[in-house]
């Protein structure tokens, strides 16, 4: 790991070094102040997992100076079309790219083949990953207190690896409830509104349980980071990783000027990846094929090809941004 903001930085208001201990975790330590980026799958044309140039995948943003730790299996791992074998495969394959250099993080979320997380987290622990990422409930009702303390107790009890929840839309006094009832070691905060992403933040830090707050919020990175993020949970990171860490470190050593040109060059591509329309993790995977960074940027049903349009905005971007 580099250094900077992935130092482990005692909290403020507790003497802990980082998130994640040693007996916390089967897996690497993860720290607080953390650069994560969530992985992207890789599907060949008759929608086969490519697990080699996955595992190449992993293996670039694992050297990356700086990173933290990779997650695996999210939303930009197109989790929703990965049956649960597949989904183990990926975790075995990502931490044996990973090469013990940083440690791999599960994401779990339900399908139409998946209907409990539990299986999810008890194949997560058996790999040997470090934590595991609750993503978000599939319903409006997931959100209420009752269904989300159910839904946390079937996966702990089926794994004792600590929890990073992935916030969209569970009101402050649920999170804080989840946070404080379960392992929770980290929040993936994409509430996708800055005052709630700062409510948030002052509500976990009042419990002073040293749980990390990193944003997911890529279209403004650099407020969430001066508002007091730790650091950075994002797709995007799959592209810009050492931007993600230059930018994180900028805020922390209060180098606006520095903080302001990397966001001036993530702009372009936040504003194509996160348009409304086609989801933004296809647009990402094209550009890794485009940048030579991935052979395939093949999906499968029922996620769609980019158009042609699609296609050309992407590639004005990686020019804009001073990637091509």
């Amino acid at each position: 790991m580099g250094a900077g903001i992935l130092a482990l930085a005692p909290d403020q208001n507790t003497s802990a070094t980082g998130v994640l201990s040693a007996t916390q975790s089967k897996g690497l330590p993860i720290p607080r102040k953390a650069i994560i980026p969530a992985a992207l799958s890789s599907f060949d044309a008759k929608g086969r997992i490519d697990y080699a140039d996955f595992r190449r995948h992993i293996s670039s943003l694992a050297a990356v100076e700086g990173v933290s730790a990779i997650m695996v299996n999210g939303g930009s791992g197109l989790d929703k079309a990965l049956t649960r074998e597949e989904r183990r495969k990926l975790l075995g394959e990502a931490l044996t790219a990973a090469d013990n250099k940083v440690p791999i993080i599960a994401a779990l979320r339900e399908s139409e083949t998946i209907s409990k997380l539990a299986p999810l987290a008890k194949d997560a622990e058996t790999e040997g990953v470090a934590a595991i990422t609750i993503m978000p409930p599939a319903t409006k009702e997931g959100y209420l207190w009752d269904a989300a303390q159910k839904r946390f107790e079937e996966t702990c009890e089926a794994s004792s690896l600590p929890v990073v929840i992935y916030q969209t839309r569970y009101e402050t006094d649920v999170l804080v409830r989840l946070a404080s009832s379960f392992p929770v070691v980290g929040i993936k905060e994409g509430s996708k509104d800055p005052a709630t992403f700062e409510k948030n933040l002052r509500a976990l830090r009042a419990l002073k349980q040293n749980i990390a707050v990193w944003s997911t919020h890529s279209k403004w990175l650099l407020a969430d980071l001066a508002i007091g993020a730790d650091g950075i949970l994002s797709g995007m990171g799959s592209i810009t990783a050492d931007w993600h860490v230059a930018l994180a470190e900028a805020v922390d050593r209060s180098d606006l000027k520095t903080a302001r040109s990397i966001s001036d060059r993530l702009f372009p591509l936040t504003q194509v990846f996160y348009h409304p329309g086609q989801n933004g993790h296809i647009r990402m995977m094209y550009a890794l094929k485009q940048l030579g960074l991935r052979k395939h940027d093949f999906v499968r049903p029922p996620f769609q090809p980019l158009d042609a349009a699609e296609r050309a905005r992407i590639d004005q971007a990686l020019v804009l941004s001073g990637l091509r």
